[in-house]
């Protein structure tokens, strides 16, 4: 075959090669071998500068001595292609001396790498033809062939390469670039396309659900399903924006998970200031690297911050145990892939939060209907703890309440749906003074605590909850006005973050519950002393209109009902005609004695007198019916209840109470005062004969 044959077939594989999807590296060797056969060379060779463009590398080698070569780095200063390289021009090269030409495979260090050994046991080429490769307008290497075939016995002139070899080496050449072109070609379209795989991946998962957690761990997938990795962790911020913690993770143990990275330190800090992703290739030489796993050092590693609009949510973090795992294209996928996870997330937070503040509005207003229309103290307790459990998704839920007489805290109801707690031993062993372990602390500071590890803090040393099974808590004061009446405990039996949106919620709902837990207990006191003070009174009453004479009776029930309603005065008047005149008074100062006398419809009797109903006054300085009295000026009394002692309809007198402090009294107590008159018959003393 003529050699114009064997360069059209050669030239006819070369483009039959570049219509596949063979790897460059493989079209690269095949062109080098076309360029030793078409040439007749020895050895062929193509080198490609470095990015420092001070060293060549030998990549493809065909003919003698291959293995040997290939792979190997020389300095372009001894090289035949030193000024090739330098003028971009082609250059044939016939017998010189190693002072002209250098070696074309001199090596960087000759002590490291032995120099090739050539079949006529010279080390220096007979001739060589080096011709530039071009890639995009720039100079990248050099295709080169040596020692053309001839006779080489001895005394014979070695063979030359000519300009047709010349010519073909520059057609190999391009051949060479154009193969490198349609393999970054070719990258580019497999990276675009995995690339657009993953984000509709991505896409596909992450718009199906409104769940943050759903969205993490469908970001996750898709990450994990496209790029080499041995850790992948998707990093929140927690609430001061201190620090990040692990949302979501693939490949790490329960320890691991633990880990938190601070934002104002080594590389999470940079890549969150900056916003812009960042490719570790080597993490022995970055400064500030620090590994998510224990088990195994990472080698490389991906950073992407998982951004929103202008604010930054967290960071995805990619490791793997190989040095130079990742390329760009990794870290430009990653980067597509955390911002749109960013956009994801920020619209499920606002839906969940919308939905979140939803929920609790109408729980808050089913709460505050439920314990204001009850003064049941079990009722109102029960409704709070369901509140809590089903808003904070808690284990479990403690109420405590101050008791000041045992000055420590009470554990007044415990809801345990998940057998979590031991709830008895809870109730009877955990009673913390003021001050002492996290509810205490509470207490005595009124500052809401959300504690992750309760077992870690130093607060709980001296009334421990952990005991109980409790790993974390959210505890809140519960304020009347400005006193703490006690403490509310959400309780996990796992490791929790409680958010600042549910500190708030608690919060809200202890301040409404306090007012509740005040109202039921004074009612229920008051319920208490009033069955009680009604069956005293019974019994007394019942003694005093059988066994005291007529004179006696007034003066006497005066001095029971300031000492048992704990009053400063009390007086009993008579109604003669349209008057009332005083029958009997109680404690009143002989400086300051009460009226005599009262016209009917007059002053505060003289109204109840009239009307026939009780008056209740919590301040008789505002009070205008007060100001009849003048000997009240001088006296310093502030609250007033009076009931009319009526016999049959008509009413024959009035019974009347003062107090120095101010007291809201109530209508039991107006049902008290009249129960006593009427049965001690004091109205049938004070009905005038017929």
């Amino acid at each position: 075959m003529s050699r114009a044959a064997q360069q059209r077939a050669a030239f006819r594989r070369l483009a039959e090669t570049l219509h596949t999807e063979a790897p460059a590296s493989d079209i690269q060797q095949m062109i080098v071998e076309e360029a030793r056969k078409l040439t007749s060379a020895a050895t062929a060779a193509l080198c490609l500068l470095t990015p420092e463009r001070d060293l060549l590398d030998f990549v493809a080698v065909a003919g003698e001595n291959a293995e040997e070569i290939l792979g190997l780095k020389i300095r372009v200063n001894d090289s035949l292609s030193e000024n090739v390289l330098a003028t971009g021009e082609p250059a044939l090269i016939d017998t010189r001396t190693a002072q002209e030409t250098g070696s074309l495979f001199s090596e960087m260090d000759e002590e490291a790498q032995p120099r090739p050994r050539f079949r006529d046991s010279q080390s220096l080429p007979r001739s060589a033809v080096v011709v530039p490769l071009y890639y995009s307008g720039k100079l990248v290497g050099t295709l080169s062939a040596l020692n053309k075939d001839g006779d080489l016995s001895e005394g014979t002139p070695f063979a030359a390469f000519d300009q047709d070899d010349l010519d073909i080496l520059t057609l190999l050449a391009e051949q060479i670039a154009l193969a490198v072109k349609w393999d970054a070609i070719s990258r580019q379209a497999r990276e675009q396309s995995r690339e657009l795989a993953v984000l509709y991946d991505t896409a596909q998962t992450v718009s199906g659900s409104l769940n943050v957690q759903e969205v993490m761990e469908s970001v996750l997938n898709a990450i994990c399903a496209h790029v080499e990795h041995h850790v992948a962790a998707l990093f929140l911020m927690n609430d001061e924006r201190t620090h990040l913690f692990i949302a979501a993770d693939r490949g790490l143990t329960d320890t691991e998970r633990e880990i938190q990275l601070s934002v104002e330190t080594g590389i999470p800090a940079r890549v969150l200031s900056s916003g812009s992703p960042r490719l570790v290739s080597d993490t022995d030489a970055e400064p500030g690297f620090t590994d998510i796993s224990d088990r195994a050092r990472a080698l490389s590693a991906l950073y992407a911050p998982i951004r929103s609009r202008d604010e930054t949510h967290g960071l995805i973090v990619v490791t793997s145990l190989q040095r130079q795992a990742y390329t760009e294209d990794d870290l430009k996928l990653l980067s597509a892939v955390a911002q749109q996870a960013g956009i994801a997330i920020e619209n499920a937070w606002l839906y969940e939060d919308t939905r979140r503040r939803a929920d609790e509005s109408v729980a808050l207003y089913d709460l505050s209907q439920h314990i204001n229309s009850t003064l049941n103290l079990d009722r109102v307790l029960s409704f709070v703890a369901e509140s809590v459990l089903n808003l904070l998704n808690a284990d479990s839920f403690a109420l405590l309440l101050f008791n000041e007489k045992e000055g420590r805290l009470v554990t007044r109801l415990v809801r345990d749906p998940n057998s979590v707690l031991d709830a008895e031993a809870f109730i009877s062993g955990f009673r913390p003074k003021v001050g002492e372990g996290i509810a205490g602390w509470v207490l005595e500071w009124q500052t809401p605590q959300a504690v992750a590890e309760v077992a870690a803090d130093a607060r709980n040393r001296s009334c421990p909850m952990d005991i109980y099974g409790v790993a974390s808590t959210l505890c809140v004061p519960m304020h009347v006005n400005d006193e703490v009446i006690g403490v509310m405990l959400a309780l996990s039996e796992k490791r929790r973050l409680f958010t600042v949106a549910e500190m708030e919620l608690l919060y809200t709902i202890a301040n409404q519950a306090a007012v509740a837990v005040v109202n039921a207990t004074l009612y229920q006191e008051a319920r208490n002393r009033t069955r009680e003070l009604r069956r005293y009174f019974s019994r007394v009453a019942q003694a005093l209109g059988t066994a005291l004479d007529e004179g006696n009776l007034p003066q006497l029930l005066t001095n029971l009902c300031a000492e048992a309603m704990q009053a400063e005065r009390c007086a009993i008047y008579r109604v003669e005609d349209e008057t009332l005149k005083l029958h009997a008074s109680s404690r009143f100062r002989n400086s300051v004695p009460p009226d005599a006398e009262i016209p009917l419809g007059l002053g505060l009797a003289g109204w109840t007198a009239k009307r026939g109903q009780a008056l209740l006054i919590t301040d008789l300085n505002s009070d205008p019916r007060s100001r009849f009295h003048g000997w009240l000026q001088r006296d310093r009394l502030s609250s007033y209840l009076a009931v009319p002692i009526k016999n049959g309809r008509k009413t024959v007198g009035v019974i009347e109470l003062y107090t120095a402090e101010p007291r809201e009294f109530t209508r039991d107590e107006a049902i008290i005062l009249n129960t006593l008159a009427r049965r001690s018959r004091v109205a049938e003393r004070l009905t005038p004969p017929s």
